[in-house]
């Protein structure tokens, strides 16, 4: 059996389970009572959500389900009991399957999983309880907006969301990807892991303890930094010693003793740092500690041109899943619904990644891939329907024409293209960005 069935059957299993009652309370006394709506349900429910109101929402619930009539208000007294972590840790728990029980289906780059780390603002509900919650920002005509910060850790080869955190707007974003590095060292196992990351994620804390623990890192630099060790290379691709600058570790006595005892110290450490040069003639450098014997400049550069994927998922989940379209300011349900929405990308991203070896290239000029608009769109359409099939070969039918109708919806690869930046103003609503749910 496929990653892809099995993820899905897998699911239906772990909802149906006695246990899912405990995972979903957040006191002991929630859902102990008989009520129409059980945490099964609710989570049915989250699962799938397509961006409506709440009244359409538990319409079209009720009518794939073949439920008995249920309030609006009813449900949300019922969703506020439901602990959001729940959905975190059905993803985790089969991504951990796939990264143990299906190594031929996992990608690997030189025996290491690529990892990317990113951050995106998400404008939520704008109610006094959200603009506490999240603390307010500046928005048009003084007025204030509620945001939160969605941080995110993808697999750019696997194409899974392995992680996601939810945090006040200006929340500190490495600390972020330290939660997420536990989360993903645990689900990817024996695999090692090269954290592929933005300037913004620049940290001497950071790049320190990686050396120490020899956790490999691949890190943008901000042109601002490290000034000095960019003036010292002869080459465009070294090893350069961090200098010991008081200024520059300073602000660690109490953030990070041990650094800042280390530099104090004497000692210093070795970077690699490469000078990559764009299609437009700028340069661009990249900090690294990967062996230079084992990974070349191209190496590097291919790597982190791979982080491109991250902001590609997230305009998928944006666009396409609508995921910051938030039906309550209940901070509970605005984490289920993101997260549950994260789940169901990845059983999609599981479909799709097998479905995408299915496709016949010799037929096309260019190579082609699953249409991810469509299969996003396919996937709300039939997921509900599997998930609550009880009989295994209408089960198997059900997911076969799933399988069917997302196969028929391909794209063209076409690599390297590049554009000049156009000021005009799009359209709002372009014809090739239609959603599909």
């Amino acid at each position: 059996m496929k990653y892809k069935m099995y993820n899905i059957n897998k699911l239906k299993k772990e909802i149906n389970d006695d246990s899912i009652y405990d995972k979903c309370r957040k006191k002991d006394k929630d859902f102990t009572r008989n009520r129409k709506l059980t945490p099964k349900d609710l989570i049915y429910y989250s699962i799938n959500n397509r961006g409506k109101t709440t009244k359409m929402e538990l319409y079209d619930f009720i009518e794939q389900y073949n439920y008995e009539n249920v309030s609006d208000v009813a449900l949300l007294k019922q969703r506020e009991k439901l602990n959001e972590n729940v959905f975190k840790e059905l993803n985790k728990n089969s991504l951990i399957d796939f990264y143990k029980l299906f190594k031929d289906e996992v990608k690997i780059y030189k025996g290491y999983i690529l990892t990317a780390i990113d951050g995106s603002d998400c404008e939520i509900p704008n109610t006094p309880t959200t603009r506490e919650r999240y603390k307010s920002i500046s928005g048009k005509n003084d007025g204030k907006v509620a945001r939160i910060k969605l941080s995110n850790c993808y697999d750019l080869l696997n194409h899974y969301v392995l992680d996601t955190e939810i945090e006040e707007y200006k929340h500190n974003e490495n600390e972020l990807a330290q939660r997420h590095m536990i989360q993903v060292e645990e689900i990817v196992g024996d695999y090692p892991i090269i954290s592929i990351r933005d300037r913004g994620y620049l940290s001497l804390s950071y790049m320190f303890h990686s050396v120490m623990e020899n956790k490999k890192f691949v890190i943008r630099l901000n042109q601002r930094y490290f000034k000095l060790e960019q003036k010292l290379m002869t080459t465009n691709d070294e090893w350069v010693e961090i200098q010991y600058q008081y200024d520059r570790i300073r602000n660690y006595i109490k953030e990070d003793e041990e650094l800042y005892n280390y530099y104090e110290s004497g000692k210093t450490i070795k970077i690699r740092f490469v000078n990559i040069e764009l299609p437009t003639g700028e340069v661009e450098t990249i900090m690294t500690n990967l062996e230079s014997d084992k990974f070349s400049t191209d190496d590097i550069n291919y790597i982190y041109q791979l982080r491109w994927g991250i902001e590609t998922s997230y305009s998928y989940l944006k666009e396409s899943m609508m995921i910051t379209n938030i039906s309550s300011s209940k901070d509970c349900i605005i984490k289920q619904e993101i997260y549950s929405q994260m789940m169901v990308y990845n059983i999609m991203q599981s479909i799709t990644n097998d479905l995408d070896t299915e496709i016949d290239q010799r037929k096309y000029k260019y190579t082609m891939k699953i249409n991810i608009n469509m299969a996003i769109g396919f996937v709300k359409r039939f997921l509900l329907k599997i998930l609550l099939e009880d009989n295994e070969e209408k089960r198997q039918k059900l997911s076969d024409l799933l399988f069917e109708n997302i196969l028929k919806n391909i794209v063209p690869i076409r690599n390297d293209r590049h554009y000049k930046r156009d000021n005009v103003r799009k359209n709002k609503h372009p014809i090739n960005k239609r959603k599909s749910i």
